[in-house]
């Protein structure tokens, strides 16, 4: 429920949207343009409900933690520093963020400062070129949001290198806005389940009131 979960939730979205693009770009660009551009609505609504349930994992970790605290140091030191590490926390967040970020942000920088150098330097064509491919494919979910401007991605131009740099943050920050609403659901259960108790209690004496008395044996 920490870093490592939301950054395979981001991670996973993306895959998948790549897998699917790939099948799109093989129909005609419209439709192309417009399922891709569904697909990507549909995986960021996606992203933010799985951020949500991790997120509210994160804060059943932190309730455990606090109790373990509270009950004496000699208990709290024997949680595993990985699982205290689950707890939520907003730093825990921002790091699933840059985690989640970062390789294709990184892809993305290496292409783009290949592409300047090779307007200085012809021979770092081919360089160029091989750098191009990872980057077009890491951002091909994105693709379909400003394709019918370009017919390639051979041409670097300022939106595709702002396409390059802005959207690795996407479906990370979708993944983060769901964790932040960790702590909210987490308060709504714990409210649901001190409900259901006090009901519960309010049932038992109902039951005991109504409950018909034993009648004594006459003498």
């Amino acid at each position: 429920m920490g870093v490592r979960a939301l950054w395979q939730t981001s991670a996973t979205a993306l895959v998948i949207l790549i897998v699917l693009n790939l099948l799109y770009a093989g129909l005609n660009p419209l439709a192309w343009q417009v399922l891709g551009i569904l697909s990507l609505l549909g995986m960021l609504v996606f992203c933010f409900f799985q951020g949500q349930r991790v997120g509210h994992g994160a804060c059943g970790v932190s309730s455990t933690v606090d109790a373990a605290r509270a009950a004496g140091e000699k208990v709290y030191g024997q949680l595993d520093r990985k699982y205290l590490s689950q707890a939520w926390s907003r730093t825990n967040g921002v790091k699933g963020v840059l985690a989640g970020a970062l390789i294709p942000y990184a892809v993305g920088g290496v292409y783009i400062i290949l592409s300047l150098l090779w307007r200085l330097h012809p021979g770092l064509e081919t360089a160029a070129t091989v750098a191009r491919i990872p980057a077009w494919l890491l951002s091909l979910p994105y693709w379909p949001l400003i394709m019918r401007f370009h017919e390639s991605f051979v041409q670097l131009t300022p939106d595709i290198a702002a396409m390059l740099l802005i959207t690795p943050f996407i479906l990370p920050l979708c993944v983060y806005f769901g964790y932040l609403r960790g702590p909210k659901l987490w308060a709504r259960t714990e409210d649901a389940m001190r409900q259901g108790r006090r009901r519960a209690k309010a049932r038992a004496r109902v039951g005991k009131k109504l409950a018909p008395r034993a009648q004594k044996p006459e003498i």
